[in-house]
C-alpha cells in the first residue's frame, strides 16, 4: 500500500479488490457472532471457507514469532503516521483481537472484492 492512509485501496490486490478496511473485518466478524468467537470458523479447520493458516508474523520484518500458534491480518485502517490496525488470530482462543501494529510488520492481506 506504499503506506497510503486511503482506506480500503487497492494496495497490491487485483483490479476489482481491496484491502479491507475495519469496517469490513467488523461486517465479517459480526456474522460470525462479534470477534469473540469470529476466529473458529475463520480458521483453516472452521468451516467459514476463510481457512486462515496459523503462520505466524514477522515483526519489524526481522525476526519470527508464533510460528504454528497464530496470525496477523492487516486492515487499511490507519492508526496514526506508523502503524495500521491489524487483527490476530490463533489455535487456541476463538475471540479475534486487533492491534494498532508498525507498518513495518509483515503480517498477512487477504482482498475484498469490490
Amino acid at each position: 500500500m506504499c503506506y497510503s492512509d486511503e482506506e480500503e485501496i487497492q494496495g497490491l490486490c487485483s483490479p476489482g479488490w481491496h484491502i479491507p478496511s475495519e469496517s469490513d473485518w467488523n461486517q465479517l466478524f459480526t456474522y460470525y457472532q462479534g470477534s469473540a468467537f469470529a476466529g473458529g470458523p475463520l480458521l483453516y479447520s472452521g468451516y467459514s471457507g476463510f481457512d486462515a493458516q496459523v503462520i505466524g508474523i514477522v515483526a519489524f520484518n526481522t525476526s519470527r514469532h508464533f510460528d504454528g500458534f497464530a496470525t496477523m491480518f492487516w486492515s487499511s485502517t490507519s492508526h496514526g503516521p506508523l502503524k495500521a490496525w491489524a487483527h490476530g488470530m490463533n489455535d487456541y482462543n476463538y475471540s479475534v483481537s486487533y492491534y494498532p501494529g508498525y507498518r513495518a510488520n509483515a503480517f498477512s492481506v487477504r482482498c475484498v472484492k469490490d
